[in-house]
């Protein structure tokens, strides 16, 4: 079998160079995609049975309906763990395999590269290449674009769902939407140069840690343990200055998002309990719209966290 070229894969565009990668994988990942969406589907389904239980099967009273209602909520929660399972399994297959790839094409990389460039690069760089970032692609592989791609059919099956049983329940349902989306842009951009620093920062201190420990016998020999000392302490001080940055921006980030998204649910709440209240929508719609507008305000929350998690993986 011929072996995986990754420097003929390279593009210039990141996510491009993230898709190529995954070469021989993609229809396992595709796979992994299609899982989350039919288990997302079920659980839409389970929201819908049980309008059809509280609206149909409960006024009948009949026991016959009701043990294949039951039938039908264990069937659904069976369907939907057994394709969750098999899209993490899928997904997980070929982030491990996709990284396996991408690590043994960085160290041979690296054995290949001529002195002067291993000469003048940090320890620390090729160290936090190896470990730190490698498991940051891994985990866009793993996690973050399945999780993107399950957040984005979990809002359009959920928003179709409840668009089915009453628009004006859909329309009320994303009021926020565009706030919480144009919020989390703007915290993706300022976050992706945070964190570049933040790593930069990172790579610098266990250059500095790397060269201490190798040298810790030059370094009492001229006695300077105390410049060493006060330059790590230097190095380490910035490293936490950075990380304070890149966390307060995270700690405004997530309690904005927290009201927003806990003020359109509320909100939510109050018009279908007025709309059921006129009569307009039955006692089951209801209940099935509140627990669809749950899959479709949070998901939208944590898509935040997704985006600053991709950002570092590409």
């Amino acid at each position: 079998m011929k072996p995986f070229d990754v420097h003929s894969n390279v593009a210039k565009r990141r996510l491009s160079g993230m898709l190529r990668l995954m070469s021989g994988y993609r229809a396992g990942y595709a796979a992994a995609a299609l899982c989350t969406g039919m288990a997302s589907v079920c659980q839409t389904g389970t929201y819908l049975l049980v309008r059809r239980l509280i609206d149909t099967v409960l006024p009948a009273r009949s026991a016959g309906t009701l043990a294949l209602a039951a039938a039908g909520f264990v069937g659904l929660a069976a369907l939907q763990g057994s394709f969750s399972f098999l899209g993490g399994r899928l997904a997980a297959r070929t982030a491990e395999g996709t990284i396996r790839r991408l690590r043994d094409a960085f160290f041979d990389h690296v054995q290949r590269l001529p002195f002067s460039y291993l000469d003048k690069t940090p320890t620390g760089d090729l160290i936090e290449r190896a470990t730190s970032d490698m498991d940051a692609v891994r985990k866009f592989y793993a996690e973050q674009a399945i999780g993107f791609g399950r957040i984005t059919l979990l809002f359009g099956v959920n928003f179709a769902a409840i668009s089915l049983l009453s628009p004006r329940l859909a329309l009320v349902s994303v009021v926020v939407l565009p706030v919480v989306l144009a919020i989390s842009i703007v915290f993706f951009k300022v976050i992706s140069k945070r964190y570049e620093k933040y790593q930069e920062q990172e790579a610098i201190l266990s250059t500095t840690l790397q060269e201490n420990l190798t040298g810790v016998r030059v370094v009492k020999a001229f006695a300077r343990q105390a410049f060493e000392i006060e330059r790590f302490d230097r190095v380490n001080r910035e490293k936490l200055r950075r990380g304070r940055r890149l966390l307060m921006w995270n700690a405004v980030f997530w309690p904005v998002t927290d009201i927003l998204c806990g003020a359109q649910m509320l909100g939510g709440f109050a018009f279908g309990a007025l709309e059921a209240i006129r009569g307009a929508i039955s006692v089951g719609t209801y209940i099935a719209f509140a627990g669809m507008v749950l899959q479709l305000i949070w998901p939208i929350r944590f898509l935040g966290r997704l985006i600053v998690d991709i950002s570092r993986g590409l």
